[in-house]
């Protein structure tokens, strides 16, 4: 798994998550951080605003993301559909 520089900051009611230098905070709706002595490098889990369907059988659909969440995904490895304007 690739590892990356994890900044938080909060101000107030708002703030930032720094993932290598880029904010994602607005697409950011929860995170956890979790760090144990027995484990070699922190993990930090991200719960990102993407839209979530449970069932809705098998059909062709133009997937959109938000820049925000593109962003985020692209900065953790995700790499678009060739061709794809994200």
């Amino acid at each position: 798994m690739a590892r990356h520089k994890v900044e938080i900051r909060t101000e107030g009611r708002t703030g930032q998550v720094l993932i290598d230098g880029y904010d994602i905070a607005g697409a950011v709706t929860g995170l956890t951080f979790s760090a144990g002595v027995n484990q070699a490098v922190p993990t930090l889990h991200l719960d990102l605003r993407l839209i979530d369907v449970i069932d809705l059988g098998s059909v062709e659909a133009v997937v959109l993301l938000g820049q925000g969440a593109a962003e985020a995904l692209k900065r953790l490895g995700w790499t678009p559909p060739e061709g794809e304007l994200v």
